[in-house]
């Protein structure tokens, strides 16, 4: 019997100066990709991506779509192998590479909305500040101790059982790490983004990115994606584009993804796209998953695994 996989998509910060590069000196189809993506986003994604400097590619504004169009290319030349998946799944900016993967959206709409998202969201940063911090060893009673403030100081991220990522405002995220250190937690780490990301703080940008998806179609899938906003797998494209509105302003359940993706029989990941962030994670919820990672040519050329 055939062992089931998922493909999963990272999000933003797994992105690394060099990515792609070598996809579009081998392939056509990464050529073809990247010049699309140029001409639309007026501006070169692909030198960004290929030559940094690493400065201007961890701009929210180039992050997004630099890690999006990575993550289309390399899924559709691994599907190109004769390997499908059972499920997907993207953590935050990774579920929009998710739903191409899947074929709710064609790969020149995720462009527009990868667009539209990443400007939004900076723009929001930019009118209400806001921050992100990491916490390590952390459940989510304290967590709960943690954001108890009358600042927007909420979850991010649920990445897995002793990972919890917060975001708030500023003044927020600054009570809520004096809380923490007070409670005797040791290891948190501030993120280097440019907002309060899933948080009360992006409403400004749910609202714009909303006129976005007005516009564009999501098509009903055979594969589920499983969402950030309720963990749950979902095939009806109007219900896919919702949830994915809505995740700008609410938590990303990574924990409950990836054990709901394991429970319905599915324990071989396949992270598609920059870095090894979700593979680390994913050994970190089940120690039993086996993970692998694609994000380069050779990666896709050598892989054998009989799954």
């Amino acid at each position: 019997m055939k062992n089931k996989i998922a493909f999963i998509f990272p999000g933003q910060g797994s992105q690394i100066v060099g990515m792609g590069q070598d996809l579009y000196k081998s392939t056509h189809i990464a050529k073809e990709f990247y010049t699309i993506a140029d001409d639309y986003l007026n501006f070169s994604l692909s030198s960004i991506s290929f030559n940094g400097p690493n400065e201007t590619l961890q701009k929210t504004i180039y992050t997004q779509p630099a890690i999006y169009v990575n993550s289309c290319i390399l899924s559709y030349l691994f599907k190109n192998k004769g390997i499908y998946p059972d499920a997907f799944c993207g953590h935050s900016l990774g579920e929009l590479s998710a739903l191409y993967s899947s074929g709710a959206i064609t790969f020149e709409d995720g462009l527009k909305i990868v667009k539209a998202r990443s400007k939004a969201m900076y723009l929001s940063g930019k009118k209400k500040p806001g921050t992100m911090v990491a916490f390590i060893g952390v459940d989510k009673n304290q967590i709960r101790k943690i954001c108890d403030h009358k600042e927007v100081v909420v979850p991010a991220n649920i990445n897995s059982k002793d990972q919890i990522v917060i975001s708030g405002s500023i003044n927020g995220i600054e009570k809520a790490i004096s809380t923490a250190q007070k409670m005797g937690v040791k290891r948190f780490f501030p993120l280097n983004v440019s907002g309060a990301f899933h948080s009360p703080l992006m409403i400004d940008a749910m609202d714009t990115l909303a006129e976005t998806l007005k516009e564009i179609p999501f098509n009903d899938i055979k594969i589920p994606v499983y969402q950030n906003i309720d963990a749950k797998p979902e095939l009806k494209g109007e219900n896919l584009k919702y949830n994915f509105l809505n995740q700008l302003t609410n938590p990303v359940k990574w924990l409950n993804i990836i054990e709901n993706i394991s429970q319905n029989g599915i324990n071989i990941f396949i992270e598609v796209g920059p870095g090894k962030v979700l593979q680390r994670l994913n050994r970190r919820i089940n120690n039993n998953s086996v993970n692998f990672g694609i994000s380069n040519i050779n990666e896709i050329n050598t892989f054998n695994y009989e799954y």
